[in-house]
């Protein structure tokens, strides 16, 4: 009983540490990309005034791969056509997610259906860092920004 309760906790303890050196792989026409996600951060740092960086990694017809760096809030929005996976890699904050306050952290995951009023609110003191997935590939052109985040009625 003892070994398996020490074996947990020592899981509880490495599991942050293997997150943040975690790989990020992809296969495609230039071959097979390996990367550690904070070595992608390293070469792509959000400047002294930018709120939100946004990093694309890999997309096809069907999808779209970021990484996403949030230093305080995002606006509160929608997508009109694209459902979003998001996984929390490092930091904390409040995800908006419709009627909902969703406390996030890092190796959180969060599923948001297209038309569903969204944002997110950092609560950490460093940058928080997502991986984000868009279906279908993300062009940009469906946000929609709202002022009213009770109902999503700007």
């Amino acid at each position: 009983m003892f070994k398996n309760n020490l074996l947990i906790i020592l899981i509880a303890l490495l599991f942050p540490y293997a997150c943040s050196n975690g790989r990020i792989y992809s296969s495609g026409e230039q071959g097979l990309l390996s990367k550690k996600w904070v070595d992608i951060l390293r070469e792509n740092p959000a400047d002294k005034n930018e709120n939100i960086k946004v990093t694309p990694l890999f997309k096809n017809k069907d999808g779209s791969h970021f990484i996403i760096q949030i230093k305080d809030r995002e606006k509160p929005h929608i997508h009109e056509t694209h459902d979003l996976t998001v996984i929390v890699k490092k930091g904390k904050g409040i995800l908006n997610l419709g009627a909902d306050k969703l406390s996030m952290q890092g190796g959180d995951i969060a599923f948001i259906p297209r038309g569903t009023l969204h944002y997110f609110v950092n609560t950490g003191r460093e940058p928080a860092i997502a991986y984000v997935i868009f279906n279908p590939t993300y062009d940009g052109k469906d946000i929609k920004f709202t002022e009213n985040t009770q109902t999503g009625i700007p």
